[in-house]
Order: structure tokens, then sequence, then C-alpha cells
């Protein structure tokens, strides 16, 4: 009964991650906020500039249109492996084989979400949800991010695990807004600090690191996340990455 009941809440944890919505926070209203200065402008540009060439360049960018990643994951102590397909435009699904448990499955087809456990399929096709989902799949589209949000500015210079980096918020068009953190010395994002509006839980986030890049078809594309919660973290080790497969609609399509 034991075993089954630590099953239980790795399962519970593992819907948890695919739906990024851990943490709770209770959050003032924050001010109202001066009109950013044509230097401060400036410098976003600049920052947002730097990041998409170091990542290796616009046009390698957007020659990626599908990606396919294998590789593994840990949690709680446990590892399993971790499949992620990606096709343009915003079309995505997360396979994860976890022992004892099964296979927990996230999928976006462009319309609907949906999450399939061992335990069955909810679908959640808010368009809210739809939003994020758009975000989470973009840690592995190397330099589209900043089209993601709505309006962006600098908050402020940071020390960041050793390093120095630019503090960026993001602000979409829909939800709370979202901190990006740029290493100042290479440009590359190195954690991004993501949002989310649930109904019941309210404001939640997840703190993501981006470690390890390696260029994969001219693109430097992180290769191992880590989603650190409040009472544990989720860390993903991709083994390889494919751009440009040829996937199949059916594949992100609700079971």
């Amino acid at each position: 009964m034991q075993i089954k009941r630590f099953e239980f809440s790795i399962l519970l944890c593992l819907v948890i991650v695919v739906q990024i919505a851990c943490l709770r926070f209770s959050r003032k209203e924050a001010p109202s906020n001066p009109p950013p200065s044509a230097e401060e402008v400036a410098l976003v540009e600049q920052i947002f500039t730097r990041y998409t060439e170091a990542v290796g360049g616009q046009e390698a960018i957007d020659r990626v249109t599908s990606y396919k990643t294998k590789g593994t994951f840990e949690l709680a102590g446990r590892r399993g492996s971790i499949e992620i397909w990606g096709k343009d435009p915003n079309k995505n699904l997360t396979v994860l084989e976890f022992p004892v448990i099964g296979t927990v499955k996230k999928g976006f087809d462009g319309e609907t979400q949906w999450v399939q456990t061992p335990a069955g399929t909810v679908t959640d096709s808010s368009e809210q949800e739809i939003a994020e989902v758009e975000r989470d799949a973009e840690i592995y589209r190397a330099g589209k991010i900043k089209n993601l949000y709505e309006k962006v500015r600098l908050e402020r210079k940071a020390w960041l695990s050793g390093r120095d980096v630019y503090m960026i918020e993001g602000i979409p068009a829909k939800g709370p807004s979202e901190k990006l953190f740029f290493d100042i010395e290479n440009g590359l994002l190195v954690r991004w600090d993501m949002a989310r509006k649930h109904p019941k839980r309210g404001t939640v986030f997840v703190k993501v690191h981006l470690d390890d890049y390696k260029d994969v078809d001219g693109v430097k594309v992180p290769h191992k996340v880590r989603f650190a919660f409040e009472s544990f973290s989720f860390t993903i080790t991709v083994d390889e990455l494919q751009h440009n497969v040829a996937i199949n609609d059916a594949v992100f399509k609700k079971p």
C-alpha cells in the first residue's frame, strides 16, 4: 500500500511538471512603471540581438521548423526516459516513460491541449493555457523567445550562480509577466522564470535553469534543463536532438 501511495504521489508530480504549475506565490499588484528611456529600449534590443547571435543567428534559427529530442529525466530520486517533438506552428508533444508508473504524455495540436496519464486523459484548451504552452515549447526553440511577449523591459543587472546577468521582464498579451536572465558575458539565456495563472492556485511560478548549450545544425540549444519547484526539482538531460525531422500532425492529436 505504501509503495502504491508513493507511486501515485510521483504520478501527481509528473502531471504537475508537464503542466508547469506547482508553486504558489501571493503577489500584490505591481505599481505602474514609468515608460522606459530611449537608452533602456536600445539596451534591451541589444540584449536580444546578442542572444540571437549567441545561439547561431537569425538565419540558422529560421531554418528550424521541427525538432525531436530524446533523453532522460530525474524526479524524486527516480529516473526515466523522455522524448519531445515540436513542429511549426505551435505543435508539441512530450512523452515521459516512468518505471513502474507508466507513460505520461502532454500534447498540443495548435488548438487543443491535453495530458494523458495511466489514469486517463485531461483536456484544457483555454486561451490562457494555450498561450502558456507556446512559451513552454520554446525552451528548445532557440532564439524565438522575444516574439512570445507583447512588451519587454530591462529590470536590472543581477548576480546568478557566479555570473553577471541582465534581468528582463517579459509581459505577454495574456497572463502574468515572466523573468528572463541573460548571461552578460556570452549572451545566452541561463534562466527563465515562467509564470502561470491557475483558477484554483492563483499565480504560480517555476524557475527553469538552462545549461550545457551545444551546437546542433548551427544553433546552440540547452541540453540540460532543470525545473526548480518549491519542494523538488525536475531535470531533463538531452542525449539526442534532431532538427527538421518529418513529423505527422497526427502525433500531436489527443488520443
